[in-house]
């Protein structure tokens, strides 16, 4: 059976309890990161059982069948109290997350960093902020000499690097009732500097009518001059 196709990729039912992700470009860290998870937080992921490989290419992951429906399906079903329990179990996953602070801004294990709100765009490992930062003007379209200068200046180099899932959005996370059952699709996360993962999720709001109103209990608001110049800059990026 499959649960879910994309851009080439699939993920089959296989077994009762075990699903295949397969298809084109998969990230080699994507098995790594959901092990680096379960043994690091709480939150509720696949455990990985094998990573299949023609030459230095992942092909498929093979994985544990994670019950629940997808919360942007599921939420029109959904009351307040359980739309309330929801956001304050995801809030508390987050919080875990951003506990774990890292050294360098990329995928686990010195993976590549990736960037882009239409396509994906891939580089790195980085040292340090300030490469980060260059490497996302690198994306900028030719602009007027003006519009440089306030790119440039859109973008700061003084955070904490946190690990981010990096697409945290009701498609990716299943839930049963009122109970989160899994969050999925962990192939953007990495370390990145501690406002990114507010940047992602705000892309995402309006996959269902009232959403917004309960992202500030999962990400309560923060980062607002970093908002407004990745705002500025998502106008200008080419991905």
């Amino acid at each position: 059976m499959i649960l879910h196709s994309l851009y080439g990729r699939k993920v089959v039912r296989v077994e009762e309890n075990r699903v295949i992700k397969s298809g084109p470009n998969l990230r080699a860290h994507e098995a790594q990161t959901l092990r680096f998870v379960a043994d690091n937080t709480t939150i509720p992921v696949p455990t990985v059982h094998e990573t299949r490989w023609e030459g230095s290419q992942v092909v498929a992951i093979v994985m544990d069948y994670m019950p629940g429906k997808r919360l942007d399906e599921a939420w029109k079903t959904l009351d307040p109290g359980q739309k309330s329990s929801i956001a304050r179990q995801l809030h508390s996953y987050l919080v875990q997350l951003r506990r774990l602070k890292g050294t360098y801004i990329g995928a686990v294990g010195h993976g590549k960093a990736c960037i882009g709100q239409r396509a994906s765009v891939v580089g790195g490992p980085f040292d340090s902020e300030q490469q980060f930062n260059t490497f996302i003007l690198e994306d900028l379209v030719k602009l007027p000499d003006v519009l440089q200068h306030y790119a440039k200046h859109a973008l700061t180099d003084n955070h904490e690097i946190v690990f981010t899932h990096g697409d945290f959005a009701p498609r990716n996370i299943l839930v049963e009732g009122d109970r989160v059952t899994a969050v999925l699709d962990w192939e953007d996360a990495g370390w990145y500097p501690e406002y990114w993962e507010y940047i992602k999720a705000l892309q995402h709001l309006k996959p269902m009518p009232d959403w917004p109103e309960y992202l500030p209990v999962i990400l309560p608001p923060r980062y607002e001059k970093e908002y407004l110049g990745m705002a500025f800059l998502a106008r200008l990026l080419r991905h």
